[in-house]
């Protein structure tokens, strides 16, 4: 049995609290930015923004924005959402999807 040596920051970036492991550093740098955009937009009116956490990005949808499509539309936007998480991931960052909410009652 092998010990961690602590003195070599394997605990740097903090401690996943799921599995024990040591968190993996958080980024988003020019390069994927430059390959989340080479993805074509299924619509030039979808709003979403890359938001930068301590241990993770996470890509914001907006309430507002995502209602207003419907059908084959809607069915586009999550597909492109799906491959700009993937391909985040790819990079091995952790990639979540977080909602923010309308600002005006339905």
């Amino acid at each position: 049995m092998t010990f961690i040596d602590k003195s070599k920051n394997h605990f740097k970036f903090g401690v996943n609290e799921w599995n024990g492991e040591p968190n993996k550093p958080v980024f988003y740098n020019d390069e994927m930015r430059k390959r989340v955009r080479e993805i074509p937009k299924p619509t030039y009116d979808l709003l979403m923004d890359v938001v930068m956490y301590p241990e993770f990005l996470a890509l914001r949808l907006y309430e507002d924005n995502f209602l207003q499509f419907d059908g084959n539309k809607k069915e586009m936007v999550i597909d492109y959402v799906s491959k700009v998480k993937r391909l985040i991931e790819s990079y091995g960052v952790r990639c979540e999807l977080e909602g923010a909410p309308s600002e005006r009652l339905l």
